[in-house]
């Protein structure tokens, strides 16, 4: 016993030399000893609750055409390759990058979209992301939208990709820039993250919750140069979506109590918790904890009331010692990364993070993250973590007119 102890204590100050290097900034010299305390530093949520699953479907029953992922026309090109280092504030260590892509010219500079959430799955063969964007500024009656991006380089159509226009059927009562025909309108949410799960896409949702998708019912709907002021669907059976070709409509939702702001969400390395994260800033929230919580989820994709999960993670970059500026989770074990913005302090231009923290730990171990940094998807299949950025030129932060906007891949096992 120990021996077996003595070597702990080697490996551990093995594991804290090794954070000396330039991609691994801190280390957390308790978290092993952690580490096999599973429990410990996870709550059983028992003041939060999930209500069950409300279908709104009913406004697509009939008189609409169905299509799948595969059927979708993609009409932009991205750029692949090591572009995606060109932008500002991308620091992660040449050794970890896997993958990398740039949207094209339009989308990387828009200032009226900002990109939020990532997800993936894999479809006849063929790999996609999905990223979640909403609108801003004089869009923000488009609401939100998710991109298809086929990344399968063998594919006939890689790196190509279109925008699909969120939708739900609560029609507003009355509309200012546009105009509102009946069956389905914009979805006016934040879009902050994304998950997929069996045919399923899951939108956190600010104060709701999740919002559901099923990704077998896209819609194409009608297109031209006087549409782009028109949603919805007309007298004479017309559809419209701002000039968008195709929809993905809300099936349902299901509200969480006492676990908002949701920033976040991702299906966990079991395939068995949905977990969301909220977003508090360090300094104007530095009084409020942010957790983390993982939701049980049946075989058809339902997040259960019972088993639900709290963590309240640590870092020590923040001065009461808690991880503010969650924009991302990812969960595998007992285990959570997060990608987290707004660090008081630099690296390599960045004030963002990936941290991993062990139920239980004092502290994160952290990681070189890029500016801008947002939400997490992983990809078991190639051990690919996946993140992006959101800022375009002259957004008023850091990055002044230099392009930030990208996806990126890492080696996850650099990370674990």
């Amino acid at each position: 016993m120990i021996q077996r102890q003595i070597l702990g204590w080697m490996l551990m100050l093995a594991v804290t030399g090794i954070g000396c290097q330039n991609n691994q900034l801190t280390s957390a010299s308790m978290e092993e000893e952690f580490s096999s305390k599973s429990n410990t530093g996870r709550l059983a949520a028992t003041d939060v609750s999930v209500n069950p699953f409300v279908d709104t479907g009913a406004y697509i029953s009939s008189g609409f055409s169905f299509l799948n992922p595969s059927q979708i026309n993609k009409n932009r090109q991205a750029i692949g390759g090591n572009a995606y280092t060109e932008v500002y504030g991308f620091n992660i260590p040449e050794e970890n990058r896997v993958r990398g892509i740039r949207w094209n010219t339009d989308d990387e500079t828009t200032s009226i979209w900002r990109p939020q959430g990532i997800a993936g799955f894999t479809k006849d063969g063929v790999r996609y992301l999905l990223v979640s964007w909403y609108a801003k500024d004089d869009a923000e009656y488009k609401g939100s939208r998710i991109t298809l991006i086929d990344i399968s380089p063998s594919s006939s159509t890689y790196l190509t990709y279109r925008h699909i226009l969120l939708v739900q059927p609560d029609i507003p009562t009355s509309t200012a820039t546009y105009t509102q025909y009946g069956s389905f309108a914009s979805l006016k949410v934040h879009a902050g993250g994304i998950a997929y799960f069996k045919g399923k896409v899951y939108l956190s949702s600010t104060n709701l919750g999740v919002r559901i998708f099923d990704l077998d019912k896209i819609i194409e709907v009608s297109t031209g140069d006087n549409t782009n002021d028109k949603c919805g669907k007309d007298a004479n059976g017309n559809l419209f979506a701002f000039n968008y070709r195709y929809i993905l409509p809300q099936t349902g939702y299901q509200k969480i109590n006492n676990a908002n702001p949701f920033s976040t969400i991702q299906v966990n390395d079991e395939g068995t918790q949905l977990w969301t994260g909220q977003y508090y800033a360090g300094s104007a929230d530095a009084s409020i904890v942010p957790k983390v919580f993982g939701f049980p989820v049946d075989t058809s994709g339902m997040l259960q009331n019972s088993g639900i999960i709290a963590v309240v993670p640590k870092n020590s970059l923040f001065a009461d010692n808690h991880a503010h500026g969650i924009q991302g989770v990812f969960r595998k074990g007992n285990r959570t990364w997060l990608s987290c913005t707004g660090s008081p302090s630099n690296s390599y231009g960045s004030n963002a993070r990936l941290a991993r923290y062990t139920d239980g730990a004092d502290d994160t171990v952290r990681y070189r993250w890029p500016y801008g940094a947002e939400s997490l998807y992983y990809e078991s299949q190639y051990n690919y973590l996946w993140s992006l950025t959101e800022y375009e030129p002259n957004a008023g932060a850091q990055n002044g007119s230099q392009v930030n906007r990208c996806i990126f891949a890492v080696d996850f096992s650099k990370y674990e």
